[in-house]
Formats: structure tokens, sequence, C-alpha cells
């Protein structure tokens, strides 16, 4: 539906875009007034302090996109850029560079003599390579975690300034992700705060719970990535515990002058392999881990106490992705955030907000097309990239002859995606009146049809009644196919057999 019907906003609230009092049931028969204020802002006069929901208004909502940052700092593309600097880096450090950089240490040949693997800076190259992928599922983890490196990486180029061109490039690159991945992490970070207070100043004071009927995504969401992190996290354990034990359970070994060990008991072993195996998983389980951890915060948070609520337009996008609008009413306005609505956390039915025939068709209760405009909805919770939020929203269920239906309420928890580039222009509104007509001829054209086809259905099982098909009677039938079999089959018959005349 374009217009959301008053039953669908919660105790306190009334209609989200009229301009004039309307009157309509309230709960068990009781009659009250709805108005919305010249701000915008629904009302409906019971008891003190009962507030409304608020209305989004296009300023305000273009300065809460303001305060998402520079989409130069979006998360997809800063996470690919890292990906690339990672890449570099690794290949300049351990593939280029003329002496290997001392991150790891393998065997003899790779490393100092003697020395084995080195577990010490281990931890720096997982850091390292989980920067990516931090950045854009994890982006509380990324700012101490490219510090650390960034630290370590100093260290080790004052300790090797010999170390060669190739080696120095490299960490200069690495230096360079950790500056990127810091300063858009703590940019990402204080874009949320930015825009949560925006959007808690533009909902006010008023708090209302979440209404009846919607899916507690709390008891789901992140489950499976935590316990996936989880059981990766335990194969990576498990190999760096061998290679680990099988390292020290070496020891070292006494080299000759030209660095060859004496014996082969004690030489120290070369366990990089599983470090390298063990860094995938790794980088792997604490973004599952991570990204899942966030998820269920936020969802908890949700249904941990009242929540403020807006009326905002949502828009469908071709991806299968919804937008949400200030309102849905402004065809220039930008789109704000996204969000994917799942089959697990959509229930329809929620809730009946009255008949069809109730309204108008020039009133704005009309059904819309979701990817051709927005229509109405109200949303429960914070706005910030990374929050769960409910969004309500009316579904109108038409009778046959389509002229009458039932609008029911439809409830969606979903979180909020960091998502910034929509494909998606400006719209029109369509015209009410005009769509209810569509609507209607197109429902008088099917029940034509259906008509047409039962009228055709039953003059055709008339004629079948009136001319039966001609079939013979069994019994004459069977006399019949013996006589024949015996007049004209087997020997000496008088059709003609074995030794017939």
């Amino acid at each position: 539906m374009k217009r959301l019907p008053p039953g669908a906003f919660p105790t306190g609230a009334g209609e989200g875009s009229g301009t004039a009092a309307r009157t309509v049931a309230g709960e068990r028969g009781a009659r009250a007034a709805w108005t919305v204020t010249g701000d915008g802002v629904v009302t409906r006069p019971q008891p003190p302090g009962a507030g409304g929901v608020a209305t989004w208004p296009v300023a305000d909502a273009e300065r809460w996109r303001r305060a998402g940052g520079p989409a130069i700092l979006a998360p997809a593309a800063v996470s690919g850029l890292l990906a690339v600097l990672v890449v570099t880096a690794y290949v300049l450090l351990y593939g280029v560079a003329d002496t290997p950089s001392p991150v790891w240490h393998g065997g003899p040949g790779e490393g100092a003599p003697g020395e084995g693997t080195d577990w010490r800076r281990y931890p720096g190259a997982v850091l390292l390579a989980a920067l990516p992928l931090w950045y854009r599922y994890v982006p509380v983890a990324v700012v101490p975690a490219a510090l650390c490196v960034a630290v370590e990486t100093g260290v080790s180029a004052a300790r090797n300034a010999g170390a060669g061109d190739a080696a120095t490039v490299g960490r200069a690159v690495v230096l360079a992700a950790c500056g990127l991945a810091f300063a858009g992490g703590c940019l990402r970070l204080r874009a949320r705060r930015r825009q949560r207070a925006l959007a808690l100043k533009v909902a006010g004071k008023q708090r209302f719970p979440l209404p009846e009927g919607v899916p507690e995504s709390d008891g789901h969401r992140g489950h499976r990535r935590i316990y996936l992190g989880l059981a990766l996290a335990l194969i990576a354990s498990g190999i760096l515990t061998e290679g680990l034990v099988r390292d020290l359970s070496a020891g070292g070994t006494p080299y000759d002058a030209v660095g060859v060990p004496y014996d082969a008991v004690g030489v120290p072993y070369d366990a990089v392999g599983q470090q390298r195996v063990a860094l995938v998983l790794l980088v792997a389980a604490t973004t599952f881990y991570g990204r899942g951890r966030l998820a269920l915060r936020a969802a908890r948070r949700l249904y941990e106490e009242a929540q403020p609520a807006l009326i905002v337009g949502v828009r469908a996008g071709p991806d299968g992705r919804r937008w949400v609008y200030p309102d849905a009413r402004t065809t220039t306005a930008a789109p704000l955030i996204a969000y994917v609505p799942r089959r697990r956390d959509t229930r329809t039915r929620t809730r009946l907000l009255g008949g069809g025939s109730v309204y108008g068709p020039g009133d704005g209760y009309h059904d819309v097309d979701p990817e051709q405009e927005p229509f109405e909805a109200v949303l429960y919770g914070t706005v910030a990239e990374g929050d769960e939020a409910v969004l309500v929203h009316a579904d109108v269920e038409y009778h046959r002859n389509g002229e009458t239906g039932r609008m029911y309420a439809t409830a969606t928890t979903a979180p909020l995606r960091p998502d910034r580039f929509h494909r998606l222009g400006p719209w029109e509104a369509a015209d009410g009146p005009t769509r209810q007509r569509d609507r209607l001829r197109r429902a008088r054209e099917q029940e034509e049809r259906l008509r047409e086809a039962a009228r055709e259905a039953a003059r055709r099982a008339a004629e079948r009644a009136r001319n039966p098909p001609r079939t013979a009677a069994a019994g004459s039938s069977g006399d019949d196919d013996r006589s024949a079999r015996h007049s004209c089959g087997g020997c000496g018959s008088s059709c003609g057999g074995c030794g017939g005349d």
C-alpha cells in the first residue's frame, strides 16, 4: 500500500502523511481522532506524553546521508583496494626481495641458520592479511589491527634498514595499507555515531515497544557465522599446534662453517606450510565470528528495550535489496540505507488493518509497484549501518472481484547494510484512481474469462450428454468375436487352413 492506514502505527501515533484530522476505529471499538501537525508529527489526543511517530524531513535526511562520509570510503571499494595492497606487500616481501623478510623464517636456507620457524611475528602476518575483510565486515576490529601491524612494520624497518629495495617498498606498502585501514575504520565508526545521533534527534524522545507479530531475530541472527568461525579457528589451532610441537621437539643443530648441519637429528623444523594454511583459516574464522557477533549484538539490542520510530519510505531495487527513503512523497529524495528482506525474517498478516472499501481511491490508500515508487513504512530502531531494525508496512489482499479487499500489516526484521551504490533514479507517483481503474478492469476481464471458460465447459458437457458415443453391447461383441474365431480359425475350418477345401 502506498500509505499506511492508522492501524499500522504504534500506540500514541497515527497517520503518517495526511494533512487533515481523521476519525478511525481504535482498539475495542473505541474511536479516536488522528491529526498531523504542521511540522509533520503525527499525534493523537490521548494520555499526556503519548506523543507520536515523527516523519523524516528531507533536509534532515540529507544531513544524515552526508554524515556517512565520502563514498570513496565505501566498504566494498576500500576493501578491494586493501586487498590489492596486501597482496602487493606479500609479493614484495616474500617473493621479490633478495633477503626474505624476517616476518617468517623457514628451516635452513630460508632464515638465519638454526633459528627454525619464526612464531613471534606470525600474529602480525595474520593481522595484515585480515585487514581487507575486517574493514568491510568488522570495522570495529580493523582499527587496532592496523595500528599493531603498522607499529611492528615500523620497528622491523628500523632494524633492517639495508634489507634491499624490494623489502623497503614492501614495508612502505604495508604502512600505506595500515594507514588507509586505520583512517577508514575511524571514519566509519565516527559516521555510525553521528548518524545514530541525527536519527534519534529526528525521532524525538518518544519510544515505542515493537509491534506484535514481529519476527524475533535475536534467536538466530549471526549464529551460523559464529559456529563456522569457531570451527575454522579450531582447525587452524590444531594445524598450528602440530607445527609448533614439531618445531620445538626438533631443537637446534650445530652447523659447520658452511652452514651444513652435522647430523639430521635436531634440524629445525620448517612449519611455514602450517603457518600459511592456518593463516587463511584464521582470517576466515575471525571474519565469520566477528561478523556474527556484531549481528547478534545488534539484534539483542533491538529487543532489549523500547525503540524510536520514524515514518519512512521503502523502495525495492532490482537486485532484491530494499532502500529506505526519508518519505514516500518526495520524488527527488535520494535513498539512505538498504536492507534485504528474507523470508525467515518477514511475517505477513500480523494483524488486520481494515478493508479496502473503507478508503477512497484518491487518498493514497492504493497498491503500488514497489520497484517504481516507494511506499510508507514505520521503522523501529536506530538508523545506521550494522544496526538491526524492524519495518512495518501495509499489504492489501483484494477479493476476487477486485473491488474490495483487506489490508494486513507485514513486519520485517533486518540488519541495515553499509551499501552506497543503488542505481535508483527519481520516481514518479502513480495516479491512485487510474491504478484502481486499471486493476478493476483487469479483475473484470479475468472474471469474464473465467465465466466464458465455465460456459464453454458446460456447453461441451451438454453436447456430450445429447450425443453420447455409439458403443455395441459388451455381450454381443464377445459372441461375435468368438464366432469369428470358430468360423475362420483352426485346421479344417471353412475359411481355409491345413487340409481345408
